[in-house]
C-alpha cells in the first residue's frame, strides 16, 4: 500500500533480505546526466537494478554510510556509490539509500549516469568509472535570504571556521564545528567528501565549493554547496546531530548483485536547460522555503525533473 502526502511517501520495500519499511528522506536536487541512454530491459538497465539492490542489501548488512556496487562488463558496466552524511544514524542513513535508490531511476528513467542529492545521503550512478575519481561538476548552492549586520566581520569568522574544517574533512572525510561569530551569533559548519578519494583529492574538490563564497552571497548566514564528490554546509542554527558518527572507511569487495527489485513510479515535473546556466529560484523545497537557489550547470544540454509533490 501506498500512502502519499506533500512531504511523506510510506511504503514497503521487499529484496531478498525481506521487506524494510521506508519513508521520504529530505529530497534536494537531483541531475540526469548526459553521458547516453539506455533502453527499456536493455542489459545495462538490468545491471543498474541490480547494483542498486546491492547498494540497498549492503546499508543493511553494514554501518559504514558508504557503500558501492559494480556491475556488467564493457559498455554495459554499471558504477554506483551512495554516501550517508556521517552525523545521521544508521538507521536513518538506510532509510535514505532506500528511498533514493527508488527515487532517482524513476526521476532519471532512461539516463546512463545520474546523481541525486538528499540531506541524509548522495546516491549516484554512472557507465564511467567513479571511484577514486574526483567529480565536482554539476554543482548545486542554495542559501539563506537573510544577510549578518556585520557582514565583513562575519566573512572573516566563516573563513576561519571553513579553513579548520578543511583541513580536518581532508583527513577524516567528514568534520563539524563552530566558532563565534559577530552579535553574539555562532556560526556552525560541516564538510564532507566520499571516503574513496585521497586527502588531496578531498582538499581540491573542498576548494571547489568554498571559491564559491566570495563570488555570490557574501554575509548570507546560511548556505549549502555541493557537487557529486564532497559537500559543505554553514548556517548560524545548530543543523547537525552531535552524536558519535559511524567510520566511513574506504570501500570493500562488492557483494554479489541479487535480482533487481520493484520500484514504484512518480509525477515529476521537467525542467530543461540548454546551454550553461547561472540562474536564481526562490522557491526549491517544502522543508526550505526561505532559502534560494543557485544552479551552476556546466553540461552542454542537461535536464532536471523534479518531482510534483515537491510543489504541492
Amino acid at each position: 500500500m501506498v500512502v502519499t502526502s506533500s512531504r511523506i511517501l510510506v511504503f514497503t520495500f521487499c529484496i531478498f533480505i525481506g521487506c524494510i519499511s521506508v519513508s521520504w528522506s529530505k529530497y534536494i536536487i537531483h541531475s540526469c546526466g548526459t553521458s547516453g541512454n539506455y533502453t527499456s530491459n536493455s542489459t545495462y538497465e538490468k545491471n543498474l537494478d541490480r547494483a542498486l539492490a546491492t547498494l540497498s542489501i549492503a546499508a543493511n548488512l553494514s554501518n559504514s554510510g558508504f557503500y558501492n556496487a559494480s556491475v556488467g562488463e564493457d559498455q554495459d558496466r554499471v558504477n554506483t556509490i551512495v554516501l550517508c552524511r556521517k552525523d545521521f544514524q544508521p538507521d536513518v542513513c538506510r532509510s535514505c539509500v532506500n528511498d533514493s535508490i527508488i527515487r532517482l531511476k524513476e526521476l532519471c528513467p532512461d539516463q546512463n549516469e545520474a546523481v541525486g542529492w538528499y540531506d541524509e545521503c548522495t546516491l549516484r550512478y554512472s557507465n564511467r568509472v567513479i571511484l577514486n575519481n574526483i567529480e565536482t561538476l554539476p554543482a548545486w548552492s542554495y542559501y539563506n535570504s537573510e544577510s549578518a549586520t556585520d557582514v565583513a566581520q562575519f566573512d572573516q569568522d566563516l573563513q576561519k571556521l571553513l579553513s579548520n574544517l578543511k583541513v580536518q574533512a581532508a583527513g577524516k572525510k567528514f568534520a563539524t564545528g563552530n566558532v563565534s561569530g559577530p552579535d553574539f551569533l555562532t556560526i556552525w559548519g560541516l564538510m564532507q567528501c566520499t571516503p574513496d578519494l585521497s586527502s588531496t583529492q578531498c582538499s581540491d574538490c573542498l576548494d571547489t565549493v568554498t571559491e564559491q563564497i566570495p563570488l555570490c552571497c557574501s554575509g548570507k548566514i546560511g548556505r549549502q554547496i555541493f557537487n557529486p564528490s564532497c559537500k559543505l554546509i554553514y548556517d548560524i542554527r545548530h543543523f547537525f546531530n552531535e552524536i558519535s558518527p559511524v567510520n566511513a572507511p574506504p570501500p570493500r569487495q562488492q557483494l554479489s548483485p541479487p535480482s533487481p527489485p520493484s520500484v514504484i513510479p512518480g509525477k515529476e515535473k521537467i525542467i530543461s536547460l540548454l546551454k550553461v546556466a547561472f540562474f536564481t529560484i526562490s522557491y526549491c523545497s517544502p522543508y526550505e522555503s526561505n532559502f534560494k537557489t543557485i544552479f551552476c550547470f556546466k553540461f552542454p544540454q542537461a535536464e532536471i525533473k523534479i518531482p510534483k509533490e515537491q510543489y504541492l
